[in-house]
């Protein structure tokens, strides 16, 4: 790991690029204040998703059978046009298309990244990839650190210029593009003959394995409520009474407060571990998400919340399967598996918005949040998705894989 410092510090400085935080403060704002309706939020949203889910897998197979930083390349000018368009769209079609080709570009940066980074410990001078949760929560947390700096600037930014905020998260998403160039290649950024029949193949075979489907299953239920408390925050908070003009500096706390949250990832790994973790999932979430019946204003922590697991549990799920597979086909099949949280995420938009707006975000999430730790504690006991690695996995792009 010794040699890999300076590699693992451009890295970070390239996670910075990825942060879109001048962007969320007044992102659904601006296309208030030009006409746009929420319902061309819910389909761009929608759009968002199911683009991303349709791009997850094809972003994978690009990092696995031509590069990794081809792939996060991808991204990062896919992210660059459509912020630097944000400002300028003319029509909700318009403004869908946009977002349509956001979720394609977010797919490419998915997991192409995490299976960069395991690559990467995984040829280290020591050749340890014990580290890989506690580096990637590092990563989160300069990402999240970058996103509250450009949260606090977006207010003065908007009062300037409406435009200035997006234009500014364009150039900083463009500045990845030449740190991708300073980082080294790890294997996964050799060209392979890697198809896409095999591609495929594997990402069937992982995800037929009780300790990968499983864990998915667990873990796709607690995505769909986090999911839907990202999309319902905004009206629960202006139910609390939140000002729109304050929502640059409660912004920029949530991705400080999500930066310090992703500093303990290492440390829950190594105190806890990645069982321990998961399983305290259900009551943790039953318990705080219940008291906003009691006390409607804990939708506030709630909110804080539900920004610390959204990025802690990425890195500890990702460690768990990143140690069940092999260099070729990583990348696809965390795509796969990050398709599947997604699409789980789209699911839960379509079918229990309109019962969200019937009665109300104070109303729903509480009981949301009690159904979703309930059923999970259920499939916990049913399934013990957390098992030990099996003792042979996926080595080459060519073999299979046996049960758990």
């Amino acid at each position: 790991m010794k040699k890999n410092v300076r590699t693992v510090l451009l890295y970070y400085a390239y996670q910075t690029t990825t942060a879109n935080g001048f962007w969320i403060p007044y992102g659904y704002i601006y296309l208030l204040e030009h006409g746009y309706d929420e319902a061309t939020f819910g389909f761009a949203n929608a759009a968002f998703l199911f683009t991303m889910v349709a791009a997850e897998v094809p972003a994978g197979y690009v990092g696995d059978r031509l590069s990794r930083r081809a792939s996060l390349a991808a991204g990062n000018l896919i992210a660059t046009v459509v912020f630097g368009l944000y400002a300028f769209v003319g029509s909700a079609l318009q403004v869908i298309a946009l977002f349509s080709v956001w979720g394609i570009g977010y797919a490419f940066h998915s997991a192409t990244g995490e299976a960069w980074l395991y690559d990467l410990l995984e040829g280290s001078e020591d050749g340890t990839t014990d580290d890989f949760a506690r580096v990637s929560g590092r990563s989160e947390t300069a990402s999240l650190l970058a996103s509250a700096g450009g949260a606090l600037a977006a207010t003065p930014l908007y009062l300037v210029d409406p435009v200035l905020p997006f234009l500014a998260n364009a150039l900083l998403s463009a500045a990845g593009v030449p740190l991708l160039v300073a980082i080294p290649a790890t294997r996964g950024d050799y060209g392979t003959e890697f198809s896409v029949r095999r591609a495929v193949r594997i990402l069937r075979i992982q995800i037929a394995r009780p300790g990968v489907r499983w864990l998915v299953a667990y873990t796709a239920l607690f995505n769909l409520l986090l999911s839907m408390t990202r999309w319902l925050e905004q009206p629960a908070l202006k139910a609390a009474g939140i000002p729109v003009a304050g929502f640059g500096v409660l912004y920029a706390s949530f991705q400080l407060i999500s930066a310090g949250g992703t500093l303990t990832t290492g440390w829950l790994k190594d105190t806890l571990g990645v069982k321990k973790v998961f399983l305290l999932l259900a009551p943790l979430i039953g318990v705080s998400y219940g008291l906003i019946v009691v006390v409607p204003g804990f939708v506030v922590p709630v909110v804080y919340l539900r920004r610390i697991l959204s990025r802690v549990l990425g890195p500890l799920r990702n460690q768990y399967l990143n140690d069940r597979l092999d260099g070729f086909g990583r990348a696809t099949v965390l795509s796969g598996v990050s398709m599947i949280l997604t699409l789980a995420s789209g699911v839960s938009a379509a079918v229990f918005g309109p019962i969200a707006e019937s009665m109300g975000a104070l109303s729903f999430l509480p009981r949301a949040g009690i159904v979703v730790a309930s059923v999970a504690a259920l499939l916990w006991i049913a399934t013990n998705p957390i098992r030990p690695p099996s003792r042979s996995h996926v080595t080459s792009p060519s073999e299979g894989a046996v049960n758990d």
